[in-house]
């Protein structure tokens, strides 16, 4: 069984965010950058599928050279190869763009049964990507799986969603493509082993050069933040004020002076024009 797994590399949650000079990007000086979290269940899924069924997993990203790195974590939690479409103009492209490249490629990895990746990317929190992949693929996809049985014998998954009040369960015949979602399993650590064998696992890098971008229905300005569709007109950091205002008079004063009344009517006010929460 062949699972090609779509990772994005996206910065650390716990990254401090400052926004570019242009004002509609992030600076990327100083970032971590991390393995998507979402895409870290879907390389552990593929890992386990093969540990039980035997096969191969391989992992596909597209971006600037930074991105190997998420490659390489991949490899040493288990993974067997990696394709890297590389380029530093791949920065901020879009997701329809990114999906017909991706798709393009996985075509070229030649026959898969599964494609799994994560329900969305954490920095742009948009979940296209893989849907998108498996429109161009012209294979069914579930999306926010968090159970997954696959039955090679019937090539056929089964799934399962959390809905409101109980869970949806679907067969879908393979080759398909999932995203998963938390709990769909807990992801493994790389063992120091794990990070010596993946440096020598095979990692296929592709650059922009060798990608026919008309025969995707493209033009090479569709890559980048220029020939985006989604435009981002700005970034904005959510501003922290801390107010205090204070309420003058002793409970005692105020009882003598029958002063309650006037008090709580100006918290009732604050309340509603400065707070805003009543």
């Amino acid at each position: 069984m062949r699972i090609v797994v779509i990772v994005r590399q996206t910065p650390d949650t716990e990254a401090k965010i400052k926004v570019a000079s242009s004002g509609n990007t992030i600076d990327p000086e100083g970032i971590k950058w991390i393995v998507n979290p979402y895409d870290e269940f879907a390389i552990e899924e593929a890992i386990r599928i093969k540990e039980k069924l035997g096969g191969e997993v391989v992992l596909i990203t597209m971006g600037p050279a930074r991105c190997a790195e998420a490659l390489r974590t991949g490899l040493a939690m288990g993974a067997d190869s990696a394709v890297h479409v590389k380029d530093d103009s791949f920065a901020f492209t879009d997701p329809y763009a990114i999906s017909k490249v991706l798709a393009n490629e996985i075509k070229h990895i030649g026959e898969f049964n599964l494609i799994l990746t994560g329900k969305k990317m954490i920095d742009e929190e948009t979940g296209q990507i893989g849907i998108h992949v498996a429109e161009d693929l012209g294979i069914p996809h579930v999306a926010i799986v968090t159970k997954l049985e696959i039955n090679p014998d019937q090539k056929k998954a089964t799934c399962q969603k959390e809905i409101e009040g109980g869970q949806v369960i679907l067969d879908v015949p393979l080759p398909a493509l999932i995203t998963c979602e938390r709990g769909l399993n807990e992801p493994r650590y790389a063992s120091l082993p794990g990070i010596m064998k993946a440096k020598k696992k095979p990692l296929k890098e592709v650059t922009l050069d060798s990608i026919d971008a008309g025969a995707l229905g493209l033009t090479k300005e569709a890559f980048g933040l220029g020939g985006a569709r989604l435009k981002t007109v700005a970034y904005r950091i959510p501003q922290i004020e801390r107010r205090l205002k204070l309420i003058k008079g002793t409970k005692q004063d105020m009882v003598k002076n029958n002063e309650i009344v006037e008090a709580s009517g100006e918290l009732i006010k604050l309340l509603r024009e400065d707070a805003k929460v009543i």
